[in-house]
């Protein structure tokens, strides 16, 4: 229902929607999550990954480039009432609508396209803007970055949306630190947003808004409250984008067999030389070439990674379910690929995008671990027993199910990682946290020579850990990395010593910090002689860490490898 192909082949690169025409889209307020070395697109809608106005992917890695390594992406969710009808809300590619609006639920549990239109923003932070916020010792509209002034929370008399439309917010909204405890945000008392991360999104969308017309299906009257954040260390964390939700039911129904999930079109580059695969242990869903070479069948269009390619995902690290002693696996990991008239091809009712939900094809049919063996095609819907998940091995051993084992045809995939069955009670809040992950460059991350998935399961790693275990704000004189033309610090990467050259005549004193990426002053030996500073690292643990340097005069800091 996308992609096609032109007879300017400069164009076959892009991601487009041609199957039916698309429908306009009502707001098209777009940010990026663009602080560390991914650049991912946000619709107010909450689409993510492309731009549905130009219909083209807009999650860049490395971010300067055109490369991408996803093309679309949102939030699916299904469950029954109590008289058993199903309720959906879905999102792909917009052929026939819209079922989620920018704003929240009245009272009414509707949404109207006038409130839609005044909540069609979404606020955009950096963690330096607040704590520059905080240095501040008088606040006023004027010293007050703008997204910290009009910040949609509860009872800001400030807020604004889109445009400058005021908001009367008197419930619950975007998080803040709330000072005096009164439960309303009062930026001129110096309160100030509760973000996640280095850099935050924050935005609100519901199910029920002007139409529900993408699947057609019965709205659930939920209201979405999301916060897209990522970190910028130096470290693998910047591979790394979260996108954690609160997803409120809004009706008066209890849903029984709930699910919520990540429906995800993770072009991978080249968009027609895909495998997919899915990793239990971090719930994760996961895309890598099916080739050694992407694009190569393509020509090689500009947003190919050619030999050196990553291997991208999403890995689900908050699901209803779990506790704190207990991590449940994922309900389901399933598949369909880019066609109309297929049992596993694009879903058109709002069964078909619950079947997918459910481990089934749009028939309602099974999916099944056909593996017959190295080498045989097995697609997930042939002879073999029923399975929840599929493509599921591991790459280097021959016996495990994958794609790269099975000898597939690579081509266009779309999955979704789902939940287990849950009851959604009305008034009930479920929380759900997601990450999209990527491993680096790398000319053995396709089939067949892919070595092994190790790569992507180490940035899993690293997102959850540090979703668990969040990094503290980095001191902000860190932050702001100066050069000149007089200070010169040497080698980078460095094994034992780190060195400062500076020209600078007449000197009182030379001050230096070492850092490391969560913001802890680390322990060095140093000496000094003339014009030279001489830095002991060698007992650092390899890594990345700041370097800080003050003469009185200039000041110099910048970034550096430690590693043996």
């Amino acid at each position: 229902m996308k992609k096609t192909i032109t007879i300017f082949s400069f164009l076959c690169f892009l991601d487009l929607v041609t199957a039916q025409a698309q429908t306009p889209i009502p707001f098209n307020t777009l940010e990026h999550v663009d602080i560390n070395n991914i650049s991912a697109g946000l619709l107010v809608h909450g689409d993510m990954w492309w731009n549905p106005v130009t219909q083209i992917a807009d999650c860049s890695f490395p971010a300067t480039s055109v490369k991408n390594i996803s093309f679309a992406g949102s939030l699916w969710m299904s469950g029954y009432d109590t008289t058993g009808n199903l309720h959906l809300s879905a999102q792909t590619y917009r052929q026939n609508g819209n079922d989620y609006w920018p704003g929240p639920l009245n009272s009414s549990d509707t949404l109207t396209y006038a409130s839609s239109q005044k909540w069609a923003k979404i606020w955009k932070i950096n963690r330096t803007d607040i704590q520059h916020f905080q240095g501040i010792v008088t606040h006023d509209s004027a010293s007050t970055l703008n997204a910290i002034w009009t910040w949609p929370a509860k009872g800001n008399i400030h807020a604004a949306g889109l445009f400058g439309a005021p908001l009367d917010i008197t419930t619950d909204m975007a998080p803040f630190v709330d000072l005096n405890g009164n439960g309303i945000y009062e930026p001129l008392l110096g309160e100030y947003p509760d973000i996640k991360g280095d850099q935050a999104l924050w935005w609100v969308y519901s199910d029920n808004g002007a139409a529900h017309s993408e699947t057609n299906a019965k709205p659930l009257d939920v209201e979405i409250h999301g916060m897209a954040f990522a970190y910028h260390r130096g470290t693998l964390i910047d591979n790394v984008i979260y996108y954690d939700y609160n997803v409120i039911n809004k009706s008066p129904n209890t849903y029984t067999n709930f699910r919520i999930g990540q429906w995800a079109d993770m072009d991978l580059g080249y968009y027609l030389d895909d495998f997919i695969g899915f990793d239990s242990i971090h719930r994760m869903g996961f895309n890598y070439n099916g080739t050694n070479d992407d694009g190569l069948t393509g020509g090689h269009p500009p947003n190919s990674y050619a030999t050196h390619m990553p291997i991208a995902g999403v890995t689900l690290i908050v699901m209803p379910g779990d506790s704190v002693s207990r991590i449940i696996p994922a309900g389901s990991f399933t598949y369909y690929n880019n066609d109309t008239v297929s049992d596993i091809g694009n879903p058109v009712i709002d069964t078909q995008f619950n079947n997918y939900l459910r481990s089934k094809l749009k028939n309602g049919q099974h999916f099944t671990k056909d593996f017959a063996g190295s080498g045989v095609p097995c697609r997930g819907y042939g002879s073999g027993p029923n399975t929840n998940y599929v493509f599921n091995g591991k790459i280097g051993d021959t016996s495990q199910w994958t794609e790269c084992n099975c000898n597939n045809t690579p081509g266009d995939r779309r999955y979704i990682i789902a939940s287990n069955d849950f009851t959604f009670h009305a008034g009930e809040k479920q929380h759900i946290v997601m990450a999209l992950v990527t491993t680096n460059l790398d000319s053995n991350n396709g089939c067949p020579a892919l070595v092994n998935f190790d790569s992507i399961y180490t940035v899993a790693d690293t997102a959850w850990a540090t979703y668990f275990n969040p990094l503290p704000p980095l001191p902000s004189q860190v932050q702001k990395l100066e050069t000149n033309g007089t200070i010169s610090i040497y080698p980078n990467p460095a094994h034992n010593f780190i060195y400062i050259i500076d020209k600078n005549k007449n000197l009182s004193q030379r001050m230096f910090s070492v850092y490391n990426t969560i913001g802890q002053k680390m322990n060095v030996e140093s000496s000094q002689n003339l014009n030279t500073v001489e830095i002991k690292i060698e007992n650092l643990p390899n890594g990345i860490y700041y370097l800080l340097y003050n003469n009185g005069i200039e000041h110099k800091n910048t970034a550096f490898i430690k590693n043996n």
